[in-house]
């Protein structure tokens, strides 16, 4: 009886405490959550500033530890090192290398611009292959007024019996 009559005189402390316990670990789980975030985020940033400084120091930083980082990061930061390797493959006349990277970056990234930025360089690499009708099929598709204009330059490129063909 002493038992039970101790219970329900302190069963509003137990709850309080209880009730804080579990609060107090779910707020440590979610900072901890935040911080390791921003650790990981903070490491991006320093490998991609030591990409950058390289670049600035004239040091040729090698094709396969930019190729790491861009299949590492998914994100902006390996959008730009991917964007900068594919115009290396580019120059060194590696275009099927540099058009899979482009590719890769398409099918991740959401930016409007930036894709259309990068639709605008395979294009490019397709009229220098000569694939006219990828490049066409590209140019074709594109809807934005402020990018026709570009895409149309680009079109001028291509020889004028391509141009007759709708594909």
């Amino acid at each position: 009886m002493k038992y039970i009559n101790f219970f329900t005189s302190y069963k509003k402390y137990f709850f309080s405490i209880l009730f804080f316990l579990i609060l107090s670990l779910s707020i440590c789980t979610i900072v901890m959550n935040k911080i390791n975030k921003r650790k990981t985020l903070n490491q991006n940033i320093e490998e991609f500033v030591k990409i950058i400084n390289d670049f600035q120091k004239k040091k040729k930083y090698s094709l396969e530890c930019k190729k790491i980082f861009f299949k590492k990061n998914k994100n902006i930061y390996g959008t730009l090192i991917g964007i900068n390797l594919a115009k290396q493959l580019f120059f060194q006349k590696k275009y099927t290398e540099s058009i899979l990277i482009f590719e890769e970056i398409l099918s991740y990234t959401k930016e409007e611009n930036l894709r259309y930025l990068i639709k605008l360089n395979l294009v490019k690499i397709y009229i220098k292959q000569k694939k006219f009708t990828l490049a066409l099929k590209i140019i074709n598709n594109i809807y934005d007024k402020s990018w026709i204009g570009v895409f149309k330059k680009n079109k001028e490129n291509i020889p004028s019996y391509y141009k007759e063909k709708k594909i």
